[in-house]
């Protein structure tokens, strides 16, 4: 893609990016290239916003990634770090394809939770799955992104 059309691309995506993590009560915490890291008050909530937004990213030839995790957060000056921060990108960083993938704790989240709207989700189990930065092998989850 040229540049003109991926600034097209990646502006048309932040909006609609936008408009979901508004309509889910999340919270934009930045851009990164054609990335956007969000914060909700649920794992719920931040599924809720990945299927939508996977299903309609905005301009149609956009296929995404969405990585979700659970955890305590260092809020500052509008940023967030931590160990929750540097896991969920991990979880990112281990998609291969278009999907959504949750940190076991994620699901679990889900499954206590037990909300009708997610009861018909197809799940992935991926075992011993190793993330750089972090000792030892996790497990984690794919869900079918529409």
């Amino acid at each position: 893609m040229r540049d003109e059309r991926m600034y097209e691309v990646r502006q048309a995506h932040f909006a609609q990016s936008r408009k979901l993590t508004a309509h889910y009560k999340g919270y934009e915490i930045r851009t990164i290239g054609d990335s956007v890291m969000a914060a909700f008050r649920s794992v719920a909530a931040a599924l809720d916003y990945a299927r939508a937004l996977c299903a309609a990213p905005g301009p149609p030839e956009l296929r995404l990634r969405a990585g979700i995790h659970i955890g305590p957060l260092q809020i500052e000056e509008g940023d967030v770090f931590g160990r929750t921060v540097n896991f969920a990108a991990r979880v990112v960083g281990a998609i291969k394809s278009a999907e959504i993938w949750l940190s076991e704790q994620a699901k679990a989240d889900i499954d206590v939770l037990g909300a009708r709207r997610h009861e018909e989700l197809h799940w992935q189990r991926h075992d011993k799955v190793r993330l750089k930065g972090f000792a030892g092998a996790f497990t984690l989850w794919s869900v079918s992104p529409v």
